[in-house]
């Protein structure tokens, strides 16, 4: 995936401050594993303003609440909106966000630094490695251990440390199981999908968003239901001409078919005449949603991961980022690289797979 040049001279003065101040570091003698029974809250530190990068948290969310069922979970992040999607979840107590431009806001600052060490964590764990922020989060919090695994670029001060070693999962969404090495916890060999752990209640309310909206296009009759979400980061991008073109083809062959047409602050207007709109707010709801229809399909971005961690029925179309690193979990999910498909094999993949 190619970046545009803002973000790779912020990637590289980030990864220069990082190796500068890890010269000048001291760190305290470290350890590997801790007592797991001592653990009753834990702090997860991802100050991250991807939706996809914090759902790729629930994994180990939710094997912590097997291992440790009586321990809380509070979750630092980066994006107010995305982290409420984690909020709700049940061994999850609170989620702190970190507003953008913090330095340039005293006051928010304040506020923040304030409610990072207001409350005292057994353990602080660092899933982001190097970064400078997770790391001067790491620093302010108030926490008896804090657990990273090991860089160059690692300066903060941490109680355990483990050298990460060759992964379990290839899959980044799965990366983060290997924090349960921390609590002497084996990692799942088998693995798990992504899970937001949606309510009844939520569930109740997308399939009622569905049936008003199909209600308000006078659709009575039973037909399948496509979701789609148009946008993505840089060159993921499928272009609208091509999205046209996909739905053009699908509707020639299904009449008993209904195209929805997500739509978000980036996507303010639906595709064409021929698709239909929704958008929610609540991430929550949108992810029900998504599992209330038949399938869902996007390229390789935030709300692919959405669908996938609310239980929908998931086709993933990448062109750029390699599938096994970012493709759609679960057994029931498909992801296939378009690259060198025509719109038509596309079209007739999506057909045979829905």
């Amino acid at each position: 995936m190619n970046y545009p040049f803002h973000v790779i001279i912020r990637k590289k003065l980030s990864s220069f401050l990082n190796g500068f101040l890890s010269l000048f570091s001291k760190k305290s003698a470290q350890q590997s594993t801790l007592n797991r029974d001592e653990i009753k809250n834990i702090l997860i530190i991802r100050p991250n303003y991807r939706i996809g990068n914090l759902i790729f948290l629930t994994p180990l969310i939710n094997e912590l609440a097997k291992a440790i069922p009586d321990a809380k979970i509070d979750i630092i992040v980066g994006m107010k909106l995305a982290g409420k999607i984690l909020e709700p979840m049940p061994n999850v107590d609170k989620v702190i966000d970190i507003p953008r431009k913090l330095l340039l806001q005293p006051l928010a600052m304040y506020d923040y630094i304030r409610s990072a060490r207001a409350k005292e964590y057994d353990i602080a764990l660092n899933i982001s490695g190097g970064s400078t922020s997770a790391q001067i989060v790491s620093l302010l919090v108030k926490a008896k251990y804090k657990a990273s695994f090991a860089s160059d670029k690692l300066w903060a001060d941490f109680t355990h440390v483990q050298e990460r070693g060759k992964l379990t999962h290839p899959h980044m969404g799965l990366e983060v199981l290997e924090f349960l090495r921390f609590f002497d916890l084996e990692v799942p060999q088998k693995a798990p999908s992504l899970d937001i752990k949606l309510t009844q209640e939520e569930k109740a309310t997308a399939q009622e968003d569905l049936q008003k909206l199909l209600q308000e296009h006078q659709i009575t009759e039973n037909k399948k239901i496509i979701t789609i979400f148009r946008n993505a980061r840089f060159d993921k991008k499928i272009s609208d001409s091509w999205w046209s073109e996909w739905v053009a083809l699908l509707l020639k062959e299904n009449k008993d078919l209904i195209v929805i047409d997500i739509l978000s602050p980036d996507i303010p207007q639906k595709l064409n005449d021929k698709v239909i709109a929704y958008g929610n707010k609540n991430l929550r709801i949108l992810g029900a949603f998504f599992q209330a229809c038949d399938l869902y399909v996007s390229a390789d971005t935030g709300p692919m991961h959405l669908a996938v961690a609310s239980g929908a029925k998931v086709l993933a179309l990448f062109n750029k980022t390699d599938i096994k690193v970012y493709g759609a979990l679960g057994e029931g999910n498909k992801t296939i690289d378009i690259e060198n498909l025509s719109i038509a094999e596309v079209a007739k993949i999506t057909t045979d797979f829905l």
